[in-house]
């Protein structure tokens, strides 16, 4: 757990079953806007793709720049290879922050092309499920945002975060965390936090290979491509 002024070192490894955890967060100058001042992501991913990580590197980034978020997984089936979800909720006030999985989500990251399906292919709806039309759908795949058939009106952008990955030597053929990648393509389409802040995040948490992920980071900042208000609904 991280309190306001905390360090990171503060936190523990969130697992099954553990409580969402607070990080500081800013959300002036940000789309953190409306009634009830939130912003929140989700994460779907594969085990060994770096959901959690990734989750943990956001909230770690914000935790620069003040405010409050909750930073939390949830993970279904085996670990390795099987469906992984995490969640950011960001906040200007903590006490805003419910503990709760997120079900409307402002943000979605899809971190594996499969979970989109074939070319071609219907996606699931599942996935999309409470969706805030309008909001950002960010996919790591090798097509544009135009080709993505998403049934829903949002801003659309796409990054090869496997590419890139595999062109900074991280991870295996099977198992590529492509986490550090999407978030400089998040920081990029949304200015969320300061791209000093993400570097300084990946710093502290990721356990090697940090040069490596601070290249992919840049790398997807500058190739990440995006469209506002696509609909194929």
């Amino acid at each position: 757990m991280i309190r306001p002024g905390g360090t990171i070192d503060e936190r523990r490894e969130p697992n099954i079953g553990d409580s969402a955890l607070p990080f500081p967060v800013r959300a002036r100058r940000r789309r953190i806007t409306g009634d009830h001042h939130m912003y929140d992501i989700r994460f779907h991913g594969r085990g060994g793709q770096g959901a959690v990580i990734c989750a943990n590197m956001l909230a770690a980034a914000l935790a620069e720049e003040g405010g409050y978020a909750l930073s939390f997984p949830r993970f279904s089936g085996d670990r390795r290879g099987g469906p992984v979800t995490a969640f950011v909720r960001l906040s200007k006030v903590e006490a805003e922050v419910p503990r709760c999985q997120i079900y409307a989500p402002d943000c979605l990251i899809l971190m594996h092309p499969s979970i989109l399906g074939k070319p071609g292919a219907e996606p699931s709806r599942e996935v999309f499920e409470g969706f805030k039309e309008g909001g950002l759908i960010l996919v790591n795949c090798n097509r544009t945002p135009e080709e993505l058939e998403i049934p829903l009106r949002a801003t659309i952008a796409t990054v090869d975060a496997t590419r890139i990955a595999e062109r900074q030597g991280l991870g295996t053929a099977t198992a590529r965390p492509v986490n550090t990648a999407l978030l400089g393509a998040l920081v990029r389409v949304t200015r969320i936090v300061a791209m000093a802040s993400l570097e300084n995040a990946i710093g502290r948490e990721v356990p090697e290979k940090v040069e490596a992920n601070l290249a992919a980071a840049r790398e997807a900042y500058e190739s990440v491509t995006f469209v506002n208000e696509v609909s194929h609904a």
